[in-house]
């Protein structure tokens, strides 16, 4: 009883800890792009690196104890949104071209 209570605990801290380096990562995403500083921006992208690299970890012991699953996503929905992302990035540059 006092394991699965300890369990409990555990998965709870845990996913509060995810929860928060979620939304470090928006905030720092944020932060990089209000920046008008190109050394202010570098070092925030270095950091929002490493907050993603402490969600992947976190993450990884999340998965390996079964206390968050996924679904692999169906092979079209997957093409589906890697033509979208395609389709975006075209536009942006399109945009881009534009402005200049």
């Amino acid at each position: 009883m006092a394991q699965q209570k300890q369990q409990t605990q555990d998965m709870e801290l845990i996913g509060t800890l995810i929860y928060q380096l979620k939304m470090e990562s928006s905030s720092i995403c944020t932060a990089i792009l209000e920046s008008a500083n190109d050394n202010v921006r570098m070092q925030l992208t270095q950091i929002l690196n490493k907050s993603l690299q402490n969600q992947k970890s976190v993450f990884d012991l999340m998965s390996q104890k079964g206390w968050y699953k996924t679904e692999a996503a169906p092979a079209e929905q997957y093409q589906r949104i890697q033509q979208s992302f395609v389709t975006m990035q075209q536009q942006q540059q399109q945009a881009q071209s534009q402005m200049q």
